[in-house]
């Protein structure tokens, strides 16, 4: 018989048969590549007489996921992408804590009268697992976090008065986060208490994990985003829960929605609104929303707290550093130039983040000269420019280079021709000038021109300002590129 002809059969002797004949069948199988499934279904529907059976000739949780897999593409019930750490005891709970409950389900479901076993006959069998967990590789510390989520309160009571702590590995990946089934299976699970329940079982992990906070994703709002409107929920998130990932603004909008001051009132105790900035915006979407009980409170709370003088001259303050700012500070030209240093201490420009367009590339940065310009540096089909850069850019008519410069990128300038933003297709041939200075590289010999990048590909309007220079008026035919030529009086032919 083959080793998935085994599993299954013993599986359905263990839903269908008596004890004495599931024993007999297990003797008769001889060695068992996998028996954690049918403990699971064993202590979840048939009980402990089951359950110890299985347990005498040899049955346990733990498996050689490596051993296993040539195995599983031939049983039926199998899960095909299995991870390697399934944990089959949880079929002892009564709700659904991961995938390995499900399938314990789905079998269970194909028998018709099997049920779940009592919740005493379970702690029994609980017992029975942490008196023999070495042998089986039962896993308590996961049990009891699975347990809290569960809110099996007697079995959680039983495993703490034996010294169980949660598992350190899940304790972990809520407080810090985790892509992966337990976040996913966690953030499930916490949506289906109830709120007594979540106060109680929350507030029990929150105390394993030692005064750590919590970790908060997108995800756990999606299943807990009614608890953010009770103020007694609220204010536990707000203590248990780190507030980095909350949205605060997106969170304070709905509470004024709602006119809802208790929560709001939290929001301020927590510091939400101690930036000017931000009190001021809620205060002007509670005022335009006409919600008339936050707008009264957050105006109250303004008065109470702001110092306006000093509020009005730090804003004066600012306006006067951006007025009187040297447009050429380090600080400054970071607002424009996306930048970095090579090894030589010179500069590469490598994106413009500006929005003038007639545009002149500075000599330095700081006391480090600019010598190149990077590949698609002033294209809008660079990667990881945003809507509003990429439409900049191809506006910009005219870019002077400075005489430092001796390098530029493939497609500094062009790229594939078009802008695409949202189905908008803006052609970038509206660049009309561009000043190159000699310095430039493919300007010192025939060979350098022949073999220089085309970096104003598709710019069809272009004109190209040059040196009076033979292998300048190389580049720029090869290039087929208008240009016109500045500087000196001698020509040549």
């Amino acid at each position: 018989m083959k080793a998935w002809e085994k599993i299954e059969k013993l599986e359905m002797s263990v839903m269908q048969d008596s004890t004495d004949n599931a024993a007999a069948l297990y003797d008769t199988l001889g060695e068992m590549p996998f028996t954690a499934r049918a403990l699971g279904l064993a202590c979840r529907y048939r009980g402990l007489e089951m359950t110890r059976l299985l347990v005498e000739r040899g049955a346990a949780f733990a498996f050689d996921m490596e051993k296993l897999k040539p195995v599983l593409i031939h049983a039926r019930y199998f899960w095909l992408d299995l991870y390697g750490d399934e944990n089959y005891s949880l079929g002892l709970l009564s709700t659904v804590a991961r995938r390995e409950t499900y399938e314990l389900n789905n079998i269970g479901k194909m028998h018709c009268g099997v049920s779940l076993v009592s919740s005493s006959e379970r702690l029994q069998t609980l017992d029975f697992f942490l008196k023999n967990a070495k042998k089986i590789g039962f896993k308590a510390d996961e049990f009891l976090f699975y347990a809290y989520l569960a809110n099996e309160r007697e079995m959680i009571d039983f495993l703490k008065s034996k010294g169980v702590r949660a598992s350190k590995r899940l304790l972990k990946i809520i407080t810090e986060g985790a892509n992966n089934d337990d976040w996913l299976n966690y953030c499930f699970l916490t949506g289906k208490l109830t709120d007594g329940e979540f106060l109680r079982e929350m507030g029990a992990i929150a105390e394993e994990c030692g005064g750590k906070k919590l970790h908060f994703t997108e995800k756990f709002w999606e299943y807990n985003s009614s608890r953010f409107e009770k103020p007694e929920l609220f204010k536990f998130l707000l203590e248990h829960f780190n507030q980095t990932k909350m949205n605060k603004t997106k969170l304070m909008k709905n509470i004024i929605e709602r006119d809802d001051v208790e929560c709001l009132e939290l929001c301020t105790e927590n510091g939400w609104l101690k930036l000017p900035k931000k009190r001021d915006e809620m205060i002007a979407f509670a005022v335009d929303n006409e919600k008339a009980e936050c707008s009264a409170y957050l105006l109250d709370f303004k008065n109470r707290t702001a110092d306006l003088s000093a509020e009005r001259a730090k804003a004066e303050k600012k306006l006067e550093r951006e007025l009187n700012a040297d447009p050429n500070s380090v600080s400054e030209l970071k607002k424009i130039w996306k930048y970095k240093k090579r090894e030589d201490g010179s500069i590469i420009i490598t994106g413009y983040k500006g929005n003038r367009t007639e545009i002149t590339v500075p000599d330095k940065i700081g006391k480090s000269p600019v010598t190149a310009i990077g590949e698609y540096a002033f294209s809008p089909n660079a990667p990881r420019v945003t809507e509003e850069q990429a439409l900049t850019r191809c506006r910009i008519t005219k870019i002077t280079l400075p005489e430092t410069v001796v390098t530029i990128g493939e497609d500094a300038f062009g790229g594939s021709g078009a802008c695409a933003v949202k189905g908008l297709f803006n052609a970038f041939s509206d660049l009309a000038e561009i000043n190159l200075p000699k310095s430039l590289e493919f300007f010192a010999s025939r060979e350098a021109a022949e073999k220089a990048p085309k970096i104003f590909r598709n710019c069809k309007k272009l004109t190209v300002k040059i040196p009076r220079s033979p292998y300048a008026r190389m580049y720029c035919k090869r290039l087929n590129v208008a240009f016109e030529f500045y500087g000196g009086n001698y020509d040549f032919k």
